[in-house]
């Protein structure tokens, strides 16, 4: 069996999809899948790994894959999609030079075509692109089920808004944008519609998006098939206590962006210091809010109880972990999967999540870890301080059962067996 990938970003250059997709071809290569990686000539590429050596890479002209997520420019939202067809006739050369049995996409990409000799097509979608031209499905505070005109208003204008002046222009083009953004969204919606009927499955990294997609865009039941994204082998990380007087430390992991929640944590955080001074808080990660959030520490006196500490490694991410009672995942929109809630629990730590999206088929609240209304701040800092006022023998406990329960039910072997089945059935 011969699988071409093709993945933009590989290795990892991006975040969490980026993340999984390497660990996935990581898992083809151990079980003897011959593998051929089609990524971008723009970024740099390190084969520090054995198991990479293994595969063979093209590295091929990309012109819409940059660092900077497109959307920061103007109507980036569509460019983003227009200039994909002509590495698609590069790619349909290198998968008849390396007769691929197929071939697998592991990215928002539709500039396939259908012509490839009959050679079978799985797209894996990681999150909303298909129904969200913002790929959140998040307006304001909450879920959107569909676009709307008066959606995307709500949705860039609660966005951009609490990034304040530094954000203006963005605030400015988020106002003035969606009386063109709207109809050619709906024009775009129809060809990803039409784009994805041509593939021969998609697979979707949970039920929640499974459903979701399959529901807003009415696709066949027999297309999409759910493949959870690979969990990290990290080993269970021993909690650092120094003392019986060691403070219960939450951690954030994310990028600083308003529908990651971040905003609601700081808040919900501040007035939950007020009744359990000692408790602490980690933030890593950057991103445009990383001034506001500064200012926010320093305005409310945070300094003692919260940390930045900005971007950390995969690498380093154990010794977070060493710090770590809780891990706070706060996600306002409906987070497809949510990697930072898997690799938390299979390090051993029970993880805070607001019970939208991916997140409730990995939380089980009071098992795992807690569920939590994230988008009213009280409650959100309630939730904080009853967490805090538990025994540190039962968070560990709860972390052991964490561990225990994704290792189980999101188990590495169970997903690649459901990967090879889905190859075998296409060949």
């Amino acid at each position: 069996m011969r699988i071409l990938i093709i993945s933009p970003l590989f290795p990892p250059q991006g975040s969490g999809a980026e993340i999984s997709t390497m660990l996935e071809c990581k898992e083809l290569v151990e079980n003897d899948v011959s593998l051929v990686v089609v990524t971008n000539s723009s970024l740099s590429l390190k084969r520090d790994d054995e198991w990479m050596k293994k595969i063979r890479i093209y590295r091929i002209p990309m012109p819409f894959i940059s660092f900077v997520y497109p959307s920061v420019k103007p109507f980036g939202e569509f460019l983003y999609w227009l200039f994909q067809g002509q590495s698609w006739d590069i790619i349909e050369k290198i998968a008849l030079r390396e007769n691929a049995d197929v071939l697998h996409i592991e990215h928002a990409f539709i500039g396939f075509k259908t012509s490839l000799n009959n050679k079978p097509i799985v797209l894996t979608i990681r999150d909303y692109w298909p129904i969200c031209i913002y790929r959140t499905l998040w307006r304001g505070d909450g879920v959107c089920d569909a676009c709307s005109f008066k959606g995307i208003v709500d949705c860039r204008r609660m966005n951009y808004i609490k990034i304040g002046l530094a954000g203006f222009s963005r605030l400015l083009y988020g106002s003035l944008s969606p009386p063109i953004i709207y109809p050619l969204s709906l024009v775009f919606y129809r060809l990803f519609k039409e784009k994805l009927m041509q593939v021969d499955k998609i697979v979707t990294i949970s039920t929640y998006l499974k459903e979701k997609l399959r529901r807003t865009l009415n696709i066949k039941e027999s297309l999409l098939e759910v493949v959870y994204p690979p969990i990290p082998r990290f080993p269970y990380v021993q909690r650092e206590v120094n003392s019986q007087r060691t403070p219960i430390s939450f951690t954030y992991f994310g990028s600083l962006a308003v529908h990651k929640g971040i905003l609601n944590l700081l808040k919900a955080f501040a007035l939950a210091i007020r009744k359990s001074p000692d408790i602490r808080l980690n933030i890593c990660g950057t991103g445009i809010l990383q001034h506001y959030i500064e200012d926010f520490i320093q305005k409310y006196s945070l300094g003692k109880n919260v940390t930045l500490l900005g971007h950390v490694k995969y690498r380093d991410l154990i010794k977070i972990y060493k710090i770590t009672d809780i891990v706070v995942v706060p996600s306002l929109w409906p987070e497809p999967f949510g990697r930072v809630t898997c690799e938390a629990m299979v390090a051993g730590r029970p993880v805070l999540v607001n019970p939208v999206g991916g997140l409730k088929e990995q939380v089980i609240d009071g098992f795992n870890g807690f569920h939590v209304n994230c988008y009213d701040i009280d409650e959100f800092a309630e939730g904080i301080i009853k967490i805090s006022e538990m025994s540190r023998q039962k968070l560990l406990q709860m972390g052991l059962k964490a561990r225990e329960d994704v290792l189980r039910r999101f188990s590495s072997e169970k997903r690649i067996r459901n990967l090879l089945k889905i190859y075998d059935s296409l060949i």
